[in-house]
C-alpha cells in the first residue's frame, strides 16, 4: 500500500507543481477543534484527487491520508466557497467512489 500524507511544508512535489496551484485560500478563522476545521475560501476546479488533496492540505495544515495508487487519479468535483477543509473535501468527493473513512481534528483519511 502506498500511503501518503499531505501536510504544509512536507509535500514532495516539484517547484513547478507548487507554483501552478490555483487555490485561492485566505484563512478566515480557526475553530479550536483542529486544523481540519479551519475555514478558508476555496476555488478549486474539477481535477484529480491528488491535486485537490495537495491544495487543501497546503491551505490549512490538515493531514490527508490516502493510498494514491488507488485514489490519486480519480476526478473529483470542483469546490468553491468558504468552508472548512473537511467540508471542502466532502464536496470534492461527492459523486465519486471515494469517501472520508476516518476523521480526526488534524487528519482526514480518504479511500
Amino acid at each position: 500500500m502506498n500511503t501518503r500524507i499531505f501536510q504544509v511544508g512536507s509535500l514532495l512535489l516539484t517547484t513547478m507543481l507548487l507554483s501552478s496551484c490555483s487555490t485561492s485560500a485566505s484563512h478566515v478563522s480557526a475553530v479550536p477543534d483542529g486544523a481540519c476545521d479551519k475555514v478558508a475560501h476555496y476555488d478549486l476546479p474539477a481535477q484529480r484527487f491528488d491535486e485537490t488533496a495537495q491544495q487543501l492540505a497546503h491551505a490549512t495544515g490538515c493531514f490527508i491520508r490516502t493510498d494514491l495508487e488507488n485514489t490519486g487519479s480519480v476526478t473529483v468535483s470542483p469546490v468553491k466557497g468558504e468552508m472548512s477543509i473537511r467540508q471542502a473535501l466532502e464536496a470534492a468527493l461527492r459523486g465519486t467512489q471515494l469517501s472520508i473513512t476516518a476523521s480526526q481534528p488534524d487528519t482526514l483519511t480518504v479511500y
